[in-house]
């Protein structure tokens, strides 16, 4: 349809009850010095926005990610927020059925007509980048969905971009598996423009001294058919293999492997020493095993969300276990955007500007943020200098046996 209406957080909206019915410290008047309804800023909430996907291969991600914001969103009104005396959060979003078109569509809608102070995520930073620097809309927690997510002023990412990951990913062929070739097949989304992702993978050749078969071999993050992309990258007898990222694709690129009796130490295939793909998820491992014993995926930045005993991590277990419990809470994409709330909360209050919200101190406070250790594992520091990279570390992640198992030790450029 038309991308679904808009909706106001669900049980976030539920949550917070009719207006005025139990009364918390901010009030729900207008007399707070920052009240500002042109920029969602009102005196017991404020209002953040962003676009999602729930149809199509990719629909997966765009639940996790929703239910994950939406599961702090509900935690911090109902425990964080009455506690400290801060105003609540209201999440107003969009399904744009990851179409760039209905993404820029529905960022300029929350920007100019439900007016939320900042983005939380959304489905395409690449088609809504330009409109977002012009109107200095802030984003605040894009896991970096795009290139464009590093090289935007206001556009504040979570995890390294594909510079860093990708010179990463070619380090831990190179050291674990004496790799001295690769070859990529790169799941794309919608829209984006791959020049930088490509020489981000020539980087990783240079620096590390493996030499890349081919340019990566492009296919979309919603196809079902790799058999073109499979056949090529296998052509030259790479001694690594990137496999895709999204789940489906990456399954339809496994079942050529099979097809073809290609996995590392086959003796079909004696030139492949391992290979790599995949977003940590449990449906990957239980759909691509054994033939994906041994794998590793694009990694994460993320502690073990299953073992970590940090307190943060503790209270996400418990809160996607009570709102979320449907999701697989080992996926980045869930991570990231329930610790996307609690990062924005950190932020707010270490920097003094919760009882001074607009779009210029939160800019501020975040061009000024970090180091910060977020207790799921991963840092964050954003500074003005661009591109802005967070973070320069991952973890690996490999199966073994029925599931996704996450390494301890951090791999750093």
């Amino acid at each position: 349809g038309a991308g679904a209406s808009k909706s106001t957080g669900g049980a976030a909206g539920a949550a917070a009850g009719p207006a005025g019915a139990r009364k918390i410290a901010p009030s729900s008047g207008t007399n707070c010095p920052d009240y500002n309804p042109n920029i969602g800023v009102f005196c017991d909430h404020i209002l953040v926005g962003g676009t999602t996907v729930l149809s199509g291969p990719l629909a997966v991600y765009g639940d996790q990610g929703l239910k994950g914001g939406l599961a702090w969103i509900n935690y911090f009104n109902s425990e964080v927020a009455p506690k400290e005396g801060l105003r609540k959060t209201k999440l107003i979003w969009y399904d744009d059925n990851l179409d760039t078109t209905k993404t820029l569509q529905y960022v300029q809608r929350l920007n100019e007509v439900d007016h939320v102070l900042y983005l939380g995520g959304i489905t395409s930073p690449e088609a809504a980048s330009k409109y977002i620097q012009t109107s200095k809309f802030p984003m605040l927690g894009d896991i970096g969905l795009s290139p464009k997510s590093y090289t935007n002023p206001y556009i504040f990412p979570t995890a390294p971009s594909d510079i860093t990951r990708n010179p990463l990913r070619v380090k831990l062929a190179r050291d674990r598996y004496s790799a001295k070739s690769f070859a990529v097949i790169e799941d794309v989304l919608p829209s984006v423009d791959t020049a930088p992702i490509k020489a981000a993978w020539r980087k990783g050749a240079a620096d590390y001294g493996v030499r890349e078969t081919h340019d990566p071999y492009e296919i979309s993050s919603t196809a079902s058919d790799c058999s073109g992309q499979f056949a090529a990258a296998i052509h030259d007898k790479p001694e690594y293999l990137f496999l895709p990222t999204a789940t489906g694709v990456l399954l339809a690129c496994l079942r050529e492997a099979r097809k073809f009796s290609v996995q590392p130490g086959s003796s079909s295939s004696p030139w492949l020493k391992g290979w790599s793909g995949g977003s940590n998820l449990q449906v990957e491992v239980d759909n691509c095993k054994p033939t994906c014993e041994g794998m590793l995926s694009i990694g994460t930045i993320f502690a073990d969300p299953r073992v970590s005993q940090t307190p943060q991590m503790a209270t996400y277990r418990s809160n996607m276990a009570r709102y979320a419990p449907n999701v697989d809470i080992t996926g980045f994409i869930a991570i990231n955007y329930y610790h996307a709330g609690y990062v924005f909360y950190k932020l707010i209050t270490s920097s003094g500007i919760a009882s001074n919200l607009n779009r210029d101190t939160l800019i501020n406070a975040a061009n000024h943020f970090g180091p910060f250790e977020t207790g799921f594992g991963n840092t964050i520091k954003w500074t003005p200098q661009l591109p802005r990279e967070p973070w320069t570390c991952g973890y690996p992640v490999i199966v073994k046996g029925d599931k996704w198992v996450f390494e301890s030790g951090k791999n750093c450029l």
